[in-house]
């Protein structure tokens, strides 16, 4: 989790703050408030702080240069007090200058005490912190520690007010592909803090309990509700925060992974597992759907079951090497022929379209199949052992 611009609205002393330019970066990061007291700010800032300034060292003039800086340093956005005999009003072409780049700007009254300002934001800051650390010990200790005491995690969770109910399950977002926005973030809060963030608040404003963590680039979400049918409504909730984060990372493969629904805390690693197994799969076989649900993967379960690959390997291979083979040698396309025309239930203008051919060359190509394999693909038997061995391949990925 992380503060933004957007947190700092409701705040008690931002009431008489307004933001006059920049409404499209108030997802930017706060890291800390800091009073600018010098005409260059540069070599005093990390990124990511929120600017005050009184125009003591910044003429109104001179505030073009300045908001240039704030925004090459990436800083959270700039407030600039008004009223004073130093800067009575901010520019237009300021505003257009923080519109364009999305830079957060506001207009503070030069009554309203700074130290009151500056204090509330640091304290906000301050208990995000603690709640991040809260979130990331207890689900992480939880998911990947070796000797878990379940009873004190239980007895954890109460004393930090961490709602655990009834039934849980765990969510992983996954981001495969980053953002030009993830890279450029890479120095500050990464994609996926901001990730976790919207996911947090989401979730807060429905009133559904979630504990989040940050794990390399995924965002882990144990998920708790107090009936199986809560739980199912959650879930399709997390579907739905999936859809609104996949606007804002448009440019990226936003997957989202769930595993199944328990009573036990022990079994909440369970979850996790699976939830990690389903996401693997998924990516590996390239779904265009990103939404995947371990109890729905059917013979993918089983096959998470055998411990010995090359068991499965040597499965799929004794049905469909002749057709890999000859793909190979040929650069043909029978394998996928068959494995559309099985999708398709044999259904041959299905087939057709799903491959983009002439009918004919699907008949074409299916008598090739027939002849390689030496049976008969309209066979019900048949058909299952070629279609179970085509999920096998694609299960280990070869």
């Amino acid at each position: 989790m992380s503060v933004t611009c957007q947190d700092l609205l409701p705040l008690k002393y931002f009431d008489r703050i307004k933001l006059v330019a920049g409404h499209n970066g108030l997802d930017r990061t706060v890291t800390w408030p800091y009073v600018g007291q010098t005409s260059t700010v540069s070599q005093w800032v990390h990124g990511g702080e929120l600017l005050f300034i009184t125009g003591i060292a910044h003429s109104a003039d001179k505030l073009k240069g300045l908001i240039w800086e704030c925004i090459q340093k990436k800083l959270a956005g700039l407030v600039i007090l008004v009223g004073n005999e130093y800067i009575n009003a901010i520019p237009a072409e300021l505003l257009e200058q923080a519109d364009a780049a999305d830079f957060p700007l506001f207009e503070m009254p030069w009554d309203v005490k700074l130290i009151d300002v500056t204090r509330e934001i640091t304290d906000l800051i301050m208990r995000d912190k603690f709640e991040v650390k809260k979130s990331k010990n207890f689900l992480g200790r939880l998911l990947f520690a070796s000797d878990v005491d379940y009873q004190q995690m239980l007895d954890t969770a109460v004393i930090n007010d961490i709602e655990l109910l009834e039934h849980k399950f765990i969510t992983i977002f996954n981001l495969g592909r980053p953002t030009a926005e993830a890279v450029e973030d890479a120095v500050h809060d990464s994609t996926e803090d901001k990730m976790q963030h919207s996911i947090d608040n989401l979730c807060k404003d429905n009133r559904i309990p979630v504990v989040t963590l940050v794990y390399g680039n995924n965002v882990i979400c144990l998920v708790s509700a107090a009936t199986t049918a809560k739980a199912a409504e959650a879930a399709a909730y997390m579907e739905t925060v999936h859809g609104l984060l996949k606007q804002i990372y448009s440019g990226s493969d936003l997957y989202i992974s769930f595993g199944r629904v328990y009573t036990a805390i022990e079994q909440i690693k369970d979850s996790y597992q699976e939830a990690q197994k389903a996401l693997s799969l998924w990516k590996k076989m390239n779904r265009a759907e990103h939404i995947v649900y371990y109890s729905r993967l059917g013979l993918y379960r089983l096959l998470f079951k055998i411990e010995d690959k090359e068991e499965i390997r040597e499965y799929y291979r004794y049905n469909l090497n002749v057709l890999l083979e000859h793909d190979t040698k040929n650069s043909a396309e029978l394998l996928e022929t068959l494995r559309q025309y099985l999708y398709c239930n044999g259904n041959l203008v299905k087939t057709s379209q799903a491959l983009f051919i002439h009918r004919n060359t699907l008949l074409y190509r299916l008598n090739q199949i027939r002849d390689l394999l030496g049976k008969d693909i309209d066979d019900a038997i048949v058909r299952l052992d070629l279609f179970n061995s085509i999920v096998a391949k694609d299960y280990l990925g070869e």
